[in-house]
């Protein structure tokens, strides 16, 4: 009996996205009865590579026109009246040719979800998605656009403005992959945010991200999925680990939108704490420490506080490390992992609008200076340590293949 086929199928653009379907992937891999290939195109293509797969260069969306289309308070729009048919076509050409028995995907490859589901095809559809972006999450706060005066509603109007909002520009998003199932006469595997998959893979902690209305049968948390480690400590970490002041780590990561690296020079331009500073770009700043990249799993055990944008992977490496954090956010995804942060009592968030020097050093001064947000994060590490989320993935993806199988006419 020959291996059973997957065809992972990513972006390429994203780091956070490509590095989580390719840690699963080696997971797979190490059983020995998985043969797996990678479809994707973009930059990190690289991290694929380095793991030892190969891949199949497949034309998608580039990262820049994702980001330009960036809708704020919601979501990003990939599907278009213009290319919904183009991007079916080449997931279609793509699966008939490599007849995988499985599709490992995430969200920005749902037209090959709608290929997998054709009878000729019926592939396996596994999909890897961040809970907050699954239609089983609700945010129940407010976008920080809306006017002020919103506020005056009673709670109860507003959340259910909330619903009805959301749920309008959930459909409005997925309405060319809805559109295209009907076509294809697949209306049972229409949902609310496009194609149903066969399986669903929160690579979330359940603590952190419940979803009460999931359907458990076909949606598993199986915790955070992160991948660290893969440089070495930068050269300054034991200068950095002797330094008596307070330790900070600020990271913006790589998808913000604006560039406010002379913001957090100005903001911590007396020295009274010892910063560590991620950048993208090599450059001189105070007397931080780094101010270029480098592995911040390695920083995080030293310090005190984590500045950060609110990204999914410091989000967790911080818990890890049960070092409390002040977030902020450029988009709406960021904006919800923030309010959960602060709602845990693990950090505060500051929204574009209250992004000043005195705020940021006032909830600095809070973070540091009261426990309670050191013992509420070391409670949730505790709990989310729990999960081996590569294992989980494995066990699901084995245990849904089967029924799967099972099901299929002969």
């Amino acid at each position: 009996m020959g291996k059973i086929k997957i065809l992972a199928l990513i972006h390429g653009g994203m780091t956070s996205h490509t590095v989580r379907v390719t840690a699963i992937a080696k997971a797979l891999r190490s059983t020995g009865i998985y043969d797996i290939t990678f479809s994707g195109d973009g930059s990190h293509m690289k991290i694929v590579e380095d793991a030892g797969f190969e891949w199949i260069k497949t034309e998608l969306v580039s990262r820049e026109e994702l980001f330009s289309r960036i809708d704020q308070n919601l979501a990003t729009v990939y599907y278009t009246a213009e290319n919904y048919q183009k991007y079916f076509e080449i997931e279609k050409t793509l699966l008939d040719k490599f007849r995988p028995d499985i599709i490992l995907r995430e969200h920005f490859r749902e037209m090959a979800g709608v290929a997998a589901k054709r009878t000729e095809a019926r592939i396996f559809d596994c999909f890897v998605q961040k809970a907050t972006l699954s239609p089983y999450y609700h945010f129940d706060f407010r976008p920080e656009k809306l006017p002020q005066w919103i506020g005056l509603f009673p709670e109860r109007l507003l959340l259910f403005a909330a619903r009805l909002i959301e749920n309008h520009f959930r459909r409005k998003n997925s309405r060319y992959i809805r559109r295209k199932l009907k076509e294809l006469g697949l209306k049972k595997f229409i949902t609310i945010d496009g194609v149903k998959p066969d399986l669903t893979l929160f690579p979330d902690a359940e603590e952190l991200f419940e979803l009460p209305d999931a359907d458990r049968r076909f949606c598993k948390h199986i915790g955070p999925v992160i991948v660290t480690g893969q440089d070495p400590p930068p050269q300054w970490l034991e200068e950095f680990k002797k330094d008596k002041r307070k330790k900070i780590l600020i990271s913006k990561g790589t998808t913000g939108e604006y560039d406010q690296t002379d913001f957090f020079k100005n903001t911590f331009n007396d020295g009274k704490y010892a910063i560590a500073f991620y950048s993208v770009q090599d450059r001189k700043i105070n007397d931080f420490y780094g101010c270029n990249k480098f592995d911040i799993d390695s920083i995080l055990p030293f310090c005190d506080l984590l500045i950060s944008h609110s990204g999914t992977g410091s989000n967790y490496l911080a818990i890890k490390h049960k070092v409390p954090m002040l977030v902020f956010y450029d988009h709406f995804e960021q904006q919800i992992n923030a309010v959960e942060l602060e709602r845990k009592g693990v950090a505060l968030r500051l929204g574009k609008n209250r992004l000043d020097r005195e705020n940021i050093l006032t909830a600095v001064e809070e973070l540091l200076n009261n426990s309670k947000y050191k013992q509420n994060i070391s409670i949730l590490s505790e709990k989310i340590s729990r999960y081996d989320s590569l294992r989980l993935a494995v066990k699901y993806i084995s245990e849904g293949f089967e029924n799967f199988k099972k099901k299929q006419p002969r």
